[in-house]
């Protein structure tokens, strides 16, 4: 399975807007809010509408991009599968507080967390990879 997908990342009171999957290989783990694009998006309207539709957010700047190329060799509950998840997630701005936003599309819930207290195994390689670039020492 191949998927291409455009995130974002930010912090909203100092802790990570983080999405729970409610479906597909990363079913329940955490992820970060953004999508595929549809016909005619460009990376910037992906994210935007993405963020929109799964945080209910809409004042949106994007510092920088950041590229990745995943293969997943296992789903959340340990099933062997093969995907390849590439994309790009953008280091973000965002002025809104994040609404409260459940059940949209493959999205369980958003949620505000403090990586340190949450399993890395319950993290998507996107979404850990992002917190990286979150990092103070993150180079870009």
């Amino acid at each position: 399975m191949e998927h291409y997908g455009v995130y974002g990342v930010w912090l909203q009171n100092g802790l990570v807007v983080a999405i729970r999957k409610a479906r597909g290989p990363y079913t329940g783990m955490l992820d970060l809010p953004g999508g595929s694009p549809e016909l005619g998006e460009t990376a910037i309207d992906t994210l935007e509408r993405e963020l929109r539709e799964e945080c209910g957010v809409t004042s949106v700047h994007v510092t920088s991009w950041h590229a990745f190329d995943f293969h997943v060799d296992r789903s959340s509950s340990g099933e062997p599968i093969q995907f390849h998840h590439t994309g790009l997630i953008a280091l973000v701005a965002v002025q809104d507080e994040v609404k409260s936003v459940q059940d949209v599309e493959d999205v369980k819930d958003v949620e505000l967390i403090d990586p340190t207290q949450h399993s890395v195994e319950k993290f998507t390689p996107a979404f850990s990879y992002a917190l990286s670039l979150l990092a103070p020492d993150a180079d870009g």
